[in-house]
């Protein structure tokens, strides 16, 4: 009798690294990631004698890969973030008298047009940003923005 395994091995690490990798480039958010992060990726990614045996480094690939993951599903980060801001909306329209708001909350591509605007606000706006977005803004080191940024607090 052969007890079975839950813990992948360290192949099967490297090739969801590797998987990880790959999708953040094709999706072309990579090289806004910060520069160590990256490198844990990479470095886990093709040492090919690591056993992924040390409690830290596994708890520093799984913060990470934590960290990432809102960027491998772009349009559900859109949904949930729009989701509070539909509600919002259709609640001052309804308050405005619009009797047809009540329905806009429950709308999936009003949410999803809803993240969309507050995804392109929070760049003007900076004050204007969700806990999700928050957490995007940390996870990404948008090196044009943060210019931007510094421009528009010195004009304001």
């Amino acid at each position: 009798m052969s007890i079975i395994s839950t813990d992948p091995s360290p192949v099967e690490v490297r090739q969801h690294l590797k998987s990880v990798i790959h999708r953040l480039k094709v999706r072309g958010v990579w090289h806004y990631l910060e520069p160590a992060t990256r490198g844990w990726l990479e470095l886990a990614s093709r040492l090919e004698g690591i056993k992924f045996r040390s409690q830290m480094v596994l708890s520093v690939l799984v913060k990470i890969l934590k960290r990432v993951k809102p960027l491998l599903d772009f349009p559900g980060l859109v949904a949930r973030i729009g989701v509070q801001y539909a509600w919002s909306v259709s609640k001052v329209a309804a308050s405005w008298g619009n009797s047809d708001a009540e329905r806009w909350k429950n709308d999936k591509a009003f949410q999803f047009y809803c993240g969309l605007v507050t995804l392109q606000l929070s760049r003007i706006i900076p004050g204007m940003v969700s806990s999700e977005l928050e957490g995007l803004r940390e996870l990404l080191s948008f090196r044009g923005l943060s210019k931007v940024l510094a421009i528009l607090r010195r004009i304001a």
